[in-house]
């Protein structure tokens, strides 16, 4: 067991990120003891040896102002190739054979991610009310396509390591996690819908290779284009890999993405995602985000008509706002959210590849809601940063690498609704390409 030597300072907050760091992704237990007078954290192996891990951020006037710029980009101290991406501290390493000093404020850098402190005061919220890419630090210092905080585990447990530490790391596998926000189970639900495609096509955007594709693929068939439900559940099962979809609740018939939840359509297709071993999650709709009598309304009509218990899900639009949002889903009894990526820009969020507990800064407690961080989104690539389907295989495909490299999981949203049009054909393969 490792002993963490801290001030009183920030008690919970610290208890929060040593728990993730050390218990969740080093597998290495640890007694915190409280010194008043210590000015850095101490961690003691237990054969004596000592890591110094300086403090930069929990004294007793601390303001919580989250940094302008990065501190800097550290030299690897274990492999010169490699550098240490700097938050908070000093880009300075000392090694001996029974102590190492770190300068860099580790724990500090992991609370900045993982709570999402920066969000709090942003400049300004886009026109959903969401914290933009723009301006995350990780964006302006370019480390976004990076799991940070798996790479200050992972130099934490080389320090370790060298002071003779000799507990093993727990292993996990990589996994690629597919999702689906279900905004439109389907494309037409009469035969005038089909006919106003065909009309927009033609008359409206006046594209005759348009018209050609519904002609071909669809107008004439039963299927409609969105319900891909057994397609995609047949290729996800020969891949071993399980996805979820999330369905809109109850709303007004004049709501976006409206859709009858009673409709036999809707509760036949939830039947067969549930049957076959699929999750059904919960999509909170845009007014749901800042209105936790709408949220829990909308969960209980989806629960309704759920042939099973609804534990996890994802904000409507991505729409987030820390921690408020985390303690409607704590509040409403869920377990598990997935919110946490940028509608306009793919990476890694929180800094991290591993769902974690989430902590609420506000009322300095650790809640039992886990948070799964999204890692690149279909609309963000094709919309948002207008890739073509090659560039962005090339960015899935470096991403992925990231999350290999850290045993994590790939998470990967792809609406129903993105696959079977004019528009999206280019981009078909992409999905089952990312779980091959």
């Amino acid at each position: 067991m490792l002993t963490i030597y801290t001030s009183r300072y920030a008690q919970a907050e610290k208890a929060y990120v040593f728990h993730v760091l050390f218990r969740e992704l080093l597998g290495a237990d640890f007694r915190i003891v409280n010194q008043p007078e210590a000015d850095h954290h101490r961690i003691v192996l237990p054969n004596g040896n000592t890591l110094v891990v300086e403090n930069h951020y929990w004294f007793p006037d601390i303001k919580h102002v989250p940094p302008d710029t990065i501190a800097g980009a550290l030299p690897h101290p274990f492999h010169p190739d490699d550098d240490v991406v700097v938050i908070y501290g000093k880009p300075v390493f000392s090694t001996g054979d029974d102590r190492i000093t770190c300068g860099i404020d580790l724990f500090a850098a992991t609370y900045y991610m993982l709570t999402r402190w920066e969000e709090n005061n942003p400049a300004v919220f886009d026109a959903h009310g969401r914290f933009p890419a723009q301006q995350s630090l990780a964006y302006r210092a370019n480390f976004l396509h990076r799991p940070v905080v798996n790479e200050w585990a992972a130099l934490l447990w080389e320090m370790l390591l060298r002071l003779g530490w000799n507990q093993p790391r727990p292993t996990r596998n990589f996994k690629v996690s597919i999702s689906c926000d279900v905004d439109h189970p389907k494309l037409w639900w009469t035969a005038r819908e089909r006919l106003r495609t065909m009309g927009g096509a033609l008359l409206k955007r006046r594209d005759l290779r348009e018209v050609l594709y519904w002609t071909k693929n669809h107008l004439f068939r039963p299927e409609d284009p969105y319900d891909v439900f057994v397609t995609w559940m047949d290729r996800l099962e020969e891949n071993n890999c399980v996805a979820q979809f999330n369905f809109l609740g109850a709303r007004p018939r004049a709501s976006d993405c409206w859709y009858p939840l009673e409709h036999p359509f809707v509760q036949t297709t939830m039947k067969k995602i549930a049957a076959r071993g699929h999750k059904i999650g919960f999509h909170p709709s845009w007014e749901a985000f800042e209105s936790a009598e709408i949220f829990n309304r909308e969960l209980a009509s989806l629960q309704a008509v759920s042939p099973v218990k609804i534990t996890h899900g994802r904000q409507h639009y991505l729409r987030f706002r820390a921690p408020d949002t985390w303690r409607m889903w704590e509040d409403a009894g869920l377990v598990g959210d997935s919110s946490l990526g940028y509608p306009e820009a793919v990476g890694f969020r929180c800094g991290i590849c591993h769902d974690f507990p989430v902590f609420d800064a506000s009322t300095q407690t650790m809640l039992r809601l886990r948070e799964t961080p999204l890692v690149a989104m279909d609309v963000t690539l094709a919309q948002y940063c207008r890739y073509t389907p090659a560039v962005a295989v090339k960015h899935l495909e470096a991403l992925k690498d990231q999350v290999k490299k850290h045993q994590g999981e790939f998470t990967l949203l792809w609406h129903n609704s993105s696959w079977n049009t004019y528009k999206w054909a280019p981009w078909k393969h992409i999905l089952f390409d990312m779980i091959r």
